[in-house]
């Protein structure tokens, strides 16, 4: 239930976003800014952090020609262009969200590294067992006597 709401927010907060972007004209590309909220979801501990991504743009009349101000200053408006989206679980997986406007969302997933398990401590070195005398020879069986009334 907490990730459907979590998505479901940051859709429509995609859609608001993009719903900005298209009536924003476009103007040559400053320093994006980011602008930071930060959520803590109780129920699974993970941290989320939502960043809006906005850029200093200068205003164009209908004319395609720049605004002015009363100094001669070209008149400059913060229009968002995008978003970033990060999780952090308790485990110490991030997971990052980044969509700018007029591409597709990137999504990145970095993991720690595991703990090496400790290496078992050598055991000494077993002493060699004394090698076995040899047996002696098994002496041969006498041979039976002949029987009488048997053929040989």
């Amino acid at each position: 239930m907490r990730k459907s709401t979590i998505l479901g927010s940051a859709a429509i907060s995609a859609v608001a976003t993009l719903g900005a972007a298209a009536i924003a004209q476009e103007a040559p590309e400053a320093a994006p800014e980011t602008e930071v909220e930060v959520e803590e979801t109780q129920a699974n501990g993970a941290i989320v952090t939502r960043e809006v991504i906005t850029e200093e743009r200068d205003v164009f009349d209908e004319n395609g020609d720049p605004v002015v101000d009363e100094a001669g200053q070209p008149v400059t408006e913060t229009v968002e262009t995008g978003w970033q989206q990060t999780v952090e679980t308790p485990s110490g997986n991030i997971h990052t969200i980044t969509k700018e406007d007029g591409s597709r969302a990137v999504v990145t997933h970095e993991r720690p590294e595991k703990v090496a398990k400790l290496e078992k401590a050598e055991r000494p070195a077993k002493p060699e067992k004394p090698a076995k005398p040899d047996r002696p020879e098994k002496p041969e069986k006498p041979q039976k006597p002949d029987k009488p009334g048997r053929p040989n």
